[in-house]
């Protein structure tokens, strides 16, 4: 892995919301401007499909055409993250080659998730399977532990047998378990990977430890928080990283027990003053009106607010 590559996996990342129009199909020109403006209020990166994403909500060719107009989007391909695992390997294998082809080469790839109590060797199978038929040597995973959605436990033995095999392909985990420690391991028993907290709560204390940064769900809304973290670590200031975690961190417990994605795009509707940003795909709804009004006592008594859209 090249130095570039290695600076551009790194930092704060947050896992994109997606704007809907009414008809529940993808409006991509909003799509790119929210990506725009996550990037200059405080993202070095955007995971794009991810779960905040709605990604395991769109067809393939939805997604095929999310991924055209990222790839077209004049933003650098580095600082973004495309989301293509499914449960079928064939529409996995498609999606990457498609972003592949598109110059977007960092993946974020679930394991094919249907099926519970896969054993180690079954999903080491399963990443084995789709990077031999790829066979592509531009290809960086960035692999997605989301044990809550997935069901599936991604060990550090098997992300160390992983990086073992691929070590210039499987580059790093996006650990999304919430367990710290599981985090701690798997940075000291593997040099260099890119360890992504998330949730930006463990941000300093993964950056601390060795880790690359974060992707996180609220990073739509706490960005430009989570990047006072970042830069204060970067310059050596322990006492304001410190102190920029803190608010971080009661940001995110906040806004995570308010609907990550729903309550994510109903910032966004009040950011930008456009009711779509409530639409969501089923089986996931928009918040009720209570929820509304708790989400929004709730970012008052914090004093919490987002960058203004322009």
């Amino acid at each position: 892995m090249s130095e570039s590559q290695k600076e551009s996996l790194a930092g704060v990342w947050s896992a994109a919301v997606t704007p809907l129009y009414n008809d529940l199909t993808v409006n991509l020109d909003a799509m790119v401007a929210h990506h725009k403006w996550l990037l200059g209020n405080g993202c070095d990166g955007v995971a794009v499909l991810g779960t905040t994403g709605e990604g395991n909500s769109f067809s393939v060719k939805e997604r095929l055409d999310v991924i055209a107009a990222a790839a077209s989007s004049g933003i650098p391909k580095g600082q973004l993250l495309i989301g293509t695992g499914c449960c079928a390997p064939t529409d996995t294998i498609e999606l990457t080659k498609a972003a592949l082809d598109a110059g977007l080469n960092q993946i974020l790839m679930l394991p094919p998730f249907y099926y519970k109590g896969l054993s180690e060797e079954a999903l080491f199978g399963s990443f084995d399977h789709i990077i031999q038929k790829l066979a592509d040597d531009r290809l960086r995973i960035v692999v997605y532990d989301f044990p809550l959605m997935t069901g599936l436990d991604i060990s550090v033995d098997l992300l160390v047998r992983l990086n073992k095999a691929y070590p210039n392909t499987i580059v790093g985990v996006k650990d999304s378990s919430g367990n710290w420690p599981a985090m701690q391991a798997v940075i000291n028993a593997i040099p260099g990977f890119r360890m992504f907290a998330g949730t930006e709560q463990y941000l300093l204390a993964n950056l601390q430890e060795g880790g690359a940064g974060c992707i996180t769900a609220t990073g739509n809304a706490t960005s430009h928080l989570c990047q006072l973290v970042y830069a204060a670590h970067v310059a050596g200031d322990a006492l304001g990283a410190e102190a920029a975690q803190e608010v971080a961190t009661a940001a995110r417990l906040m806004l995570q027990a308010h609907g990550m994605v729903p309550g994510m795009k109903e910032l966004m509707a009040q950011n930008t003053g456009d009711a779509a940003w409530r639409n969501m795909r089923p089986p996931m709804l928009p918040l009720s009106a209570d929820s509304i009004a708790a989400l929004g006592q709730a970012c008052q008594a914090l004093n919490f607010k987002l960058a203004e859209v322009a």
